[in-house]
């Protein structure tokens, strides 16, 4: 016996609005990054460490919304959506400085098996100048990130050793923090946040940031 499948229209209709706005998201993007390219930004201040934290509150609020009212145990992964929001700022930042630099994400070093797909790297005249592993935070690695950063640094330095590694975490919360004292704090290894941003007090964003992401853009540009 065949079952018939019966598609109400109506409600496909419905879907496709709101299908429509998940797509409007790609164009305000877009619109987003052509309207910041006309502005002068300053990597002497902090205003992409705000832009970044507030789009990922913003993130997490969403997502938290959407886990209460489907009962969901957990919030969807903010880990790609981090990468995709250091990326869009580092796009904008060296098309603004007009750098001859190409920036991507989950690239392999080299089209061959066995070899890294850095989170975010940069590349100039196909060769890989930088990369930047982005983590929401290390709790889950507390122990082993500077090792395991490590081992991909070295094979970053076995294709390109000229290249540079940098370690970028988001908040420092649920996991001791990468030491102050640490000879890379600051220069290779950088946490932008205390704490996450859906907790971070903006009317005093400040006490919240420990490395601007400009410190880090800066270093990617010299």
């Amino acid at each position: 016996m065949t079952t018939k499948i019966v598609i109400n229209m109506c409600l496909v209709e419905l879907e496709k609005e709101y299908s429509r706005n998940l797509k409007s998201q790609y164009s305000e993007l877009v619109k987003l990054y052509n309207k910041i390219s006309l502005k002068q930004i300053s990597l002497d201040k902090r205003d992409i460490t705000y832009a970044i934290l507030y789009r990922m509150k913003t993130y997490y609020e969403m997502q938290n919304d959407i886990k209460n009212f489907l009962n969901k145990r957990y919030i969807s992964a903010a880990s790609d959506f981090f990468v995709e929001t250091i990326a869009f700022y580092l796009k904008l930042i060296i098309g603004i400085k007009k750098e001859n630099l190409e920036v991507h994400s989950e690239r392999q070093i080299k089209p061959k098996r066995g070899f890294i797909r850095p989170d975010i790297s940069i590349w100039k005249d196909n060769q890989v100048i930088t990369i930047i592993e982005c983590k929401t935070q290390l709790g889950w690695n507390r122990v082993k990130w500077e090792e395991d950063f490590y081992k991909r640094e070295m094979k970053l330095k076995e294709t390109y050793p000229k290249a540079k590694a940098y370690l970028l975490v988001m908040t420092a919360e649920n996991w001791s923090g990468i030491p102050k004292d640490n000879k890379y704090f600051g220069r290779k290894y950088f946490t932008i946040s205390k704490t996450r941003p859906s907790n971070i007090d903006f009317r005093d964003i400040d006490k919240a940031v420990i490395n601007p992401i400009e410190d880090l853009f800066l270093r990617v540009l010299s």
